[in-house]
């Protein structure tokens, strides 16, 4: 069956109030002023969808925009060429999150908003029908075990192939339930924070071997700066990244998922899986803003053609 999606991208969207160029944090009952403020499109669901559709694929986004930011938001994610034709609209108004960034340091104030009724949409029939009409589906989003079991198995049958990438979710790592969802997708990227939570082990390779006893062989783990590691077949392979001039790693995680799927999907070797996701989160970090510069086609490709990476 002919699919009308390369790839969608379900989970939660944000309105990021980015500050900037200051000198820290106001502490109680004090005002600072920021020379720099910067409105954008934020959350790694919106961050993956706008990478993914910078490598060239069809790309839908999922997810649940209030009302009040509803127009912005879709117009945005129109310049990147992301589609959000079944994206749900809410009378809530929209999630959001201020981010204040000094020179060493990040803080981050967020309201939940819409996404307060992601899961619920994402559970409707008609949802789960217009997420099949893509070849793969990546959650950026937790899933609890009740809903991926409505989700998935759907999917499946669809001819979908799966990923997630959960995010920052103490509490769902923590969940034995997770493990079985994360058993039911082709591919996994935690962090190696997320990866040590749910394995107990530090060194990478401890951590890959457990979660390949856990039957979670398809774990990518991103180990930031220094590049990716993942299991394949009793070894395991790592990557680091290609030198840049790093100047904001936020939102360096969801481009190197979006490198990874990329790759994966075109039947790459797990090696240049790896390379073409380092270089998209790499190159990611080189202006301010998770979306600012992402990497053309071309532009990852040339970097794979000159072997840059060691």
């Amino acid at each position: 069956m002919t699919k009308r999606w390369d790839i969608a991208v379900a989970g939660e969207v944000y309105v990021d109030h980015i500050f900037t160029d200051f000198d820290h944090v106001p502490l109680p009952g004090e005002e600072v002023f920021a020379d720099q403020y910067r409105r954008e499109a934020g959350g790694g669901t919106v961050n993956t969808a706008c990478a993914l559709a910078r490598l060239g694929h069809r790309t839908s986004l999922f997810g649940v925009f209030g009302r009040d930011e509803e127009a912005w938001l879709r117009s945005r994610l129109n310049s990147f060429g992301v589609h959000a034709d079944d994206a749900h609209s809410s009378e809530l108004p929209n999630a959001l999150t201020v981010s204040m960034s000094t020179r060493s340091d990040r803080s981050f104030l967020s309201y939940a908003g819409a996404n307060r009724v992601l899961e619920e949409y994402v559970a409707l029939p008609e949802t789960i029908a217009a997420l099949s009409k893509s070849q793969h589906i990546h959650f950026a989003m937790p899933l609890e075990l009740d809903l991926a079991k409505l989700l998935l198995p759907a999917l499946r049958s669809a001819g979908c192939t799966l990923s997630i990438d959960p995010g920052w979710r103490k509490d769902w790592f923590l969940n034995p339930d997770s493990l079985n969802v994360l058993r039911m997708v082709d591919l996994f990227f935690p962090n190696e924070g997320e990866a040590q939570l749910l394995t107990g082990r530090k060194d990478p390779d401890d951590v890959l071997r457990e979660f390949a006893a856990m039957g979670l062989e398809h774990t990518v783990v991103k180990l930031g700066p220094r590049g990716a590691v993942t299991w394949r077949q009793n070894r395991s392979y790592k990557m680091t990244p290609p030198d840049v001039q790093v100047v904001d790693t936020t939102g360096a995680g969801d481009a190197f998922d979006a490198g990874f799927i990329d790759a994966w999907l075109s039947g790459a070797d797990i090696e240049d899986q790896l390379r073409r996701a380092c270089i998209c989160g790499s190159f990611s970090t080189r202006a301010r803003g998770a979306l600012t510069a992402l990497p053309s086609r071309e532009e990852m490709l040339n970097v794979v053609q000159e072997n840059s990476i060691v």
